[in-house]
């Protein structure tokens, strides 16, 4: 079992009402690797421009990520991202995004990689190169697409087509709402689970994620933590944990899908323990297991006839 990720691997700057960092290892790709290596071995596509720091590349080379796939594009700038958050980590002022190679670049993928990569997690990207990365996969168990705002307004009808190539998608709750033209959370995953995936996630920050497949409907909440620091990449720690879990599984079940979603979140939690990804290289798989044991407690309860 081997899980493919691509996506941004990008320079931030961040700061929250606790602290902030600056040039600091970031993007959608980066959180997804290392929380979906905490599963399942993973490879990682994506590309970085020459004033990529070794230090930062560095802190990807790990046992269970295979980089062999980042690379370096002669005369090209790294993506980065800049913003601040208020004491509601849900609401944030971006500075900038400087886009940078990651937008231009055209992940492809060699016969190997292609034939070898049981599970796909593709992080934002063009649709178009969404899909055709889907497309060359050549068994795929379960592939996953998640996407950004940019491309909601520029590429809309693209995006749409490649939902219905992907067997799950995961969108915030505010694009959610802005794709499927609908102001209600549950209409509107309902609305976009029809149109072709097998399951839609939307996610809702501190408060958990929504599951919509055409069969099933599952809300799963936030694991409540007392010390939030930056929630920057959280939901990418979220994608690459569920997918990772579901690489490991005999069957994708909807059972499992469940469990893939409460895995998930419990990643998620400790992403936003410290800023960007610097909590995920630092978590122990162990240290997840003991805190989806807390997350089954919390929401467990007893029916009485």
């Amino acid at each position: 079992m081997t899980m493919l990720v691509t996506g941004w691997v990008a320079i931030d700057d961040i700061e929250t009402p606790f602290g902030a960092v600056t040039n600091s290892l970031g993007g959608s790709a980066t959180c997804a690797a290392l929380a979906g290596s905490l599963f399942t071995p993973v490879r990682l596509v994506a590309a970085v421009g020459e004033d990529f720091p070794d230090e930062l590349r560095a802190k990807l080379v790990r046992p269970g990520i295979d980089i062999s796939g980042l690379v370096t594009v002669a005369g090209s700038k790294t993506s980065r991202w800049g913003a601040r958050y208020h004491y509601d980590m849900n609401n944030r002022d971006t500075w900038y995004p400087e886009m940078g190679i990651s937008v231009e670049w055209k992940p492809t993928l060699t016969a190997e990689m292609a034939a070898s990569c049981t599970t796909a997690c593709i992080a934002a990207g063009h649709p178009v190169d969404q899909r055709n990365l889907i497309q060359s996969l050549v068994s795929p168990r379960a592939t996953m697409v998640d996407t950004i705002k940019l491309f909601i307004d520029e590429a809309l009808d693209d995006l749409r087509e490649t939902m219905r190539h992907a067997d799950f998608v995961t969108v915030n709750e505010s694009e959610a709402r802005e794709i499927a033209g609908m102001p209600s959370i549950a209409r509107a995953a309902r609305f976009l689970a029809d149109s072709g995936p097998k399951g839609v996630i939307v996610k809702l920050g501190e408060y958990g994620a929504a599951f919509a497949s055409k069969d099933d409907y599952f809300i799963a909440p936030g694991y409540p933590l007392e010390n939030v620091i930056d929630p920057t990449g959280a939901g990418d720690a979220f994608a690459g944990g569920f997918m990772g879990y579901l690489d490991t599984v005999a069957e994708i079940t909807p059972a499992e899908i469940r469990q893939a979603i409460i895995y998930g979140s419990t990643t998620a939690s400790f992403a936003v323990e410290g800023f960007g990804p610097s909590r995920l290289l630092t978590l122990r798989r162990e240290e997840v297991e003991a805190r989806y044991r807390e997350f089954r407690m919390l929401t467990h309860f007893e029916v009485r006839e």
